[in-house]
């Protein structure tokens, strides 16, 4: 009896483990009354993902000109970050406090700004991923993760949802909720608003960010407590960001890029490294990795993005604290529509 009771005791800390780094970087936590309303379910009938390609020669290095002249479209994080640090809520939601912006990108794979918008030829009107969560490397599913989007003109809709499995499904049940919303433009995505929500033991937390590109602020945080900092060209979400690399695939090498959880607003170090093939339960792919360099005393996470398949990312490693592996995220299916 002492060792089951033990065994679900770790199986529980594990899973709360993993969903403090899921997708990437921590924030800090906060309690919310209400939960949020969720959006509405894919209605398209999703047609089989397209089969992979044969292995090809990689891709020569662009010039920055012909990385801004270029817009590659994708398809869809999931990744889930750390969970942010619980507050009790207001009766009233206090007026934003200024907050001095993280520091500029030196360098961002994204073209320069632009109010120009284009029409998304190359992307699915909806599409779809699965992925299995795992404790660790090679151990078993404890948990299952969708990404979905949807386009409408000019316009783009990304939602994350991960839930628990099995026992830990059973015996601690856990929800996890991420949406972008935005315009598609002639750089890719450009996010006006963002949403995070957890659901545990009957409760709901949730965090949100609001992008104004007109006025150049972001305002973000809980109901109770709001920020706003100024906005630089090229911000996201945590969401965004992996579609916006999976539009406009990265050159190898570093960038800093300004990101928001709806809690914090940070600039992600971020590398990428050149093709290397991978083995998924999709087949043998040629993948591009892309890494957040890890900061003393934070979660990391690493991203591979599938060629065949878009650069949709079809596999995500979480690393604690200490640096070391705590969780994976392997893609299990991928459909998309254009009903």
């Amino acid at each position: 009896m002492n060792r089951r009771a033990a065994t679900r005791r770790f199986a529980f800390a594990f899973f709360a483990s993993l969903l403090a780094h899921a997708l990437v970087i921590s924030g800090t936590r906060f309690d919310m009354a209400a939960p949020p309303e969720p959006g509405p379910p894919l209605e398209a009938r999703l047609a089989p993902a397209p089969v992979a390609q044969p292995a090809v020669k990689p891709r020569p290095r662009r010039t920055a000109a012909a990385t801004a002249a270029r817009t590659r479209v994708a398809r869809s994080p999931l990744t889930l970050p750390p969970e942010p640090e619980p507050e009790a809520a207001p009766a009233a939601e206090p007026a934003p406090v200024a907050q001095e912006p993280p520091p500029p990108p030196e360098k961002l794979a994204l073209a320069p700004e632009s109010t120009t918008t284009i029409p998304p030829a190359n992307l699915p009107r909806r599409g779809q991923i699965t992925y299995t969560l795992l404790y660790g490397e090679g151990r078993g599913p404890v948990g299952r993760a969708v990404q979905s989007w949807e386009v409408e003109g000019n316009t783009y809709r990304l939602a994350s949802d991960a839930e628990t499995t099995g026992i830990v499904e059973l015996f601690r049940p856990q929800r996890l909720r991420y949406l972008s919303q935005g315009n598609i433009t002639a750089q890719g995505l450009r996010p006006e608003s963002f949403l995070f929500s957890r659901t545990r033991r009957g409760q709901t937390e949730a965090a949100r960010a609001r992008f104004d590109w007109s006025a150049g602020s972001l305002v973000y945080g809980e109901a109770r407590e709001q920020k706003s900092a100024v906005l630089p060209a090229g911000a996201q979400d945590l969401i965004s960001f992996i579609y916006q690399f999976a539009l406009v695939p990265p050159e190898p090498g570093r960038l800093r890029l300004p990101i928001t959880n709806g809690s914090r607003f940070e600039t992600y170090e971020i590398e990428v490294l050149e093709e290397e093939r991978m083995e998924t339960p999709l087949g043998i792919l040629r993948v591009l990795p892309v890494k957040q360099l890890p900061r003393p005393g934070s979660e990391s996470v690493e991203i591979w993005l599938a060629a065949e398949y878009r650069y949709l990312p079809v596999k995500v490693r979480f690393f604690d604290r200490d640096g070391q592996l705590s969780g994976e995220q392997v893609v299990s299916g991928i459909r998309v529509s254009e009903d």
